[in-house]
């Protein structure tokens, strides 16, 4: 796994693209915006809706939960970003989530991605509209690359990558790595605002 380093850069407050919703292939809009500390009670129940076959996809581990701890380090904008996706129908509910956090390889332009969306709301097209936010926002700020860890089986994960454009390995073993690198397909997307 890679190491975190901190970032040199931010993402302002005023810097992040106006709260429009996505589209669900299923017709629902879904905000996603920068993640809040305050978010904690909304993740946290996010994870008890979620399978463990979804929480291992996400974690690789069995476990079950964010600790707070981890939620604040997760937020700080020193460290990289999440966002959360909250339906507009029901705004109170973070339906997924997503982080790029700053990985030190050396060059301090690497990141690291991972997402985590509730059973019920895979398969809409939702992890590719966050996977793309994430992207667009991360590599227009100054990272080269993005990483994403998985297992073999995780296959959404996969197809939203290669999809996506991310170098995938041809023959995978029990964790496979996928990188994204800086395209001009991502640096000038500003927000979600369409079907991926």
């Amino acid at each position: 796994m890679l190491t975190r380093a901190p970032f040199q850069e931010t993402l302002a407050p005023d810097r992040q693209p106006p709260l429009r919703p996505v589209w669900t292939s299923a017709g629902k809009p879904v905000v996603i915006r920068l993640a809040e500390e305050s978010d904690y009670p909304l993740v946290g129940a996010l994870h008890s809706r979620c399978s463990p076959e979804s929480l291992h996809s996400r974690y690789l581990s069995g476990r079950r939960d964010v600790r707070l701890p981890e939620w604040r380090h997760l937020v700080d904008p020193a460290v990289g970003w999440t966002w959360v996706a909250l339906p507009e129908e029901d705004p109170g509910r973070v339906v997924a989530v997503g982080h790029v956090l700053r990985a030190d390889t050396g060059d301090h332009a690497t990141g690291e991605l991972a997402i985590l969306v509730e059973d019920g709301w895979q398969g809409q097209r939702l992890g590719s509209q966050l996977v793309r936010t994430a992207l667009s926002r991360s590599l227009a700020h100054g990272l080269k690359s993005v990483v994403v860890v998985t297992n073999g089986t995780n296959t959404r994960m996969v197809r939203i990558c290669k999809a996506l454009g991310a170098t995938v390995p041809r023959t995978f073993s029990p964790l496979i790595e996928m990188t994204f690198t800086s395209s001009p397909v991502f640096t000038a997307y500003e927000g979600p605002d369409e079907y991926v």
